[in-house]
């Protein structure tokens, strides 16, 4: 059973990591965002096959997170604009301007990371209240999961 449990997760990953890792573009390209199901519904993933959050102290599409919290919180950033893969919703991508000139982006209006220490596949921080405001998964329809998690430091 052990072992039949450890060949379905090594599937999910590649599976994880054929749809999202190939949108993984050189560098120079424009990010692809696509969709994916959690343990919370689906979710909106970025080009590296990681789930995207929205950070509950930014204000419209202007970043607040910088520093250290940009270190634990990674910016999904882009050199051009960013693509719709499937489920996405086209209209809802946008990008914003960092201080530093780099170009984030954005879904619904709101600025897009990655947490540092997920997974391809895991979801490691959904509902952490952390660096000053909170920090939720995004579903599909640009709206922020509010599904309670639990922080697994792993």
């Amino acid at each position: 059973m052990r072992k039949r449990m450890m060949v379905a997760g090594l599937i999910g990953v590649v599976a994880a990591l054929a749809v999202f890792g190939s949108a993984q573009a050189a560098g120079g390209a424009a990010a692809r965002l696509g969709v994916g199901s959690t343990e919370y519904g689906k979710a909106v993933f970025g080009p590296s096959g990681k789930v995207l959050y929205v950070f509950g102290a930014d204000h419209g599409s202007t970043s607040n997170c910088y520093g250290v919290c940009a270190n634990a919180w990674p910016p999904l950033l882009t050199t051009g604009a960013p693509l719709a893969g499937a489920g996405v919703e086209s209209k809802l991508l946008g990008t914003t301007t960092r201080h530093d000139g780099s170009v984030q982006v954005t879904y619904n209006g709101h600025p897009l990371y990655y947490y540092s220490a997920d997974k391809v596949g895991k979801v490691m921080c959904q509902h952490a209240n952390m660096h000053g405001g909170l920090w939720l998964i995004v579903k599909p329809n640009g709206q922020a999961n509010m599904a309670k998690g639990m922080m697994q430091m792993k």
